[in-house]
């Protein structure tokens, strides 16, 4: 039987794990699901699956590490196994490290597996005399097991501000123009050095394919600020739920920009914009992950918290982030009402 290899993507990760438990290939001092994301974020490795009828029935993790490859999960659904199927995951396999150069690949099994042994040797791979040596770190952190919670406090608007029109600051050339649609990667950008002091994370870790369906959704508007020709902040408009309800769903500065007198004009700016049309409430929410002060800001512009919660979030770490250190806020922190160098990132 044929079979059609290609990357995993998000809808695949469940079935894969389920594959691989299938297979007998989990041990409990690996967590699969940060493996796939490790993999997934180096930018020489891959996972590669093949699927039957949508079920993943196949598949191998590969990788390059700039001296050899490697292949690990090498899986085949046990109903269909014995039917020449392993050899095709072995050639999918090499036909990716041959397609980057890849010299030589590697795979460790133990010493007492001689049935899949016997298994490669059929196929070509041989035995090579090596000693493995290996040091565990039992004082590692756990990452991928969605370890972070935050507080969210959840803000919103019923009428529409009744303030003069904003103004931006003057001495400077300043823009807000609407990005219909963003690129894909100019949407990260945006995404990543705005929320990267603040552990946005899940945009982080969602695929390009889903991440393009959100951005690219015409009831979504991004609407990016540009000061003195270089972008220094955004804020996403959600118009989905419909109903006259709005989100805000995103919004901050570049780091360089914050205390420059932009970041009120930005805010009020998009409020404004997000009133137009038939909006009858406009909400956001933030968290203790952002400044201290983000809550009394988006008071001073006109919101009004309704609700509160606890959210649990991915690891950071899987997105290249460290973990968040929470500061105890100070006095002048809470005070509502705070000026342009306290406005801060709404995080989702």
């Amino acid at each position: 039987m044929s079979l059609d290899f290609r990357s995993i993507e998000d809808g695949d990760v469940d079935g894969v794990v389920a594959l691989w438990e299938r297979c007998g290939l989990l041990v409990p001092h690996n967590d699969p699901r940060r493996d796939i994301e490790s993999a997934r974020r180096a930018p020489d490795a891959d996972i590669l699956v093949a699927d039957v009828l949508g079920k993943v029935v196949a598949s191998v993790m590969v990788g390059y590490d700039g001296h050899r490859g490697w292949v690990y999960y090498v899986a085949v659904d046990p109903s269909r196994q014995r039917k020449g199927m392993g050899h095709r995951v072995l050639e999918a396999a090499e036909a990716w490290m041959k397609a980057r150069g890849v010299p030589k690949a590697e795979l460790l099994i133990r010493d007492t597996n001689v049935q899949v042994r016997d298994f490669y040797a059929r196929l070509g791979w041989n035995e090579e005399p090596r000693v493995v040596m290996s040091k565990p770190f039992a004082d590692a952190p756990a990452i991928g097991l969605g370890t972070v919670d935050t507080v969210v406090t959840a803000l919103e608007m019923l009428n529409r501000p009744t303030r003069p029109a904003p103004h931006p600051p003057a001495g400077s050339r300043t823009a807000l123009i609407r990005a219909e649609p963003p690129t894909l990667s100019f949407y990260r950008y945006l995404y990543n050095t705005v929320g990267g002091d603040w552990t946005w994370v899940s945009r982080r870790l969602m695929g390009d394919a889903e991440l393009l369906g959100h951005i690219t959704d015409p009831k979504v508007e991004i609407y990016v600020l540009h000061v003195d020709g270089a972008p220094a902040g955004y804020g996403e408009i959600d118009r989905r739920e419909g109903g006259g309800t709005v989100e805000l769903a995103y919004f901050g500065l570049i780091p360089e920009f914050i205390g420059r007198g932009v970041g009120r004009y930005l805010l009020d700016t998009v409020i404004d914009i997000a009133w137009t049309g038939p909006t009858e409430r406009l909400w956001v929410h933030t968290c203790d992950l952002d400044h201290p002060r983000a809550i009394g800001t988006y008071q001073k512009a006109g919101f009004t918290p309704f609700d509160q919660w606890v959210e649990n979030l991915p690891d950071p770490r899987l997105a290249g982030l460290p973990l968040p250190r929470r500061r105890r806020p100070t006095p002048s922190d809470t005070v509502s009402g705070s000026g342009d160098d306290t406005v801060t990132p709404i995080r989702r």
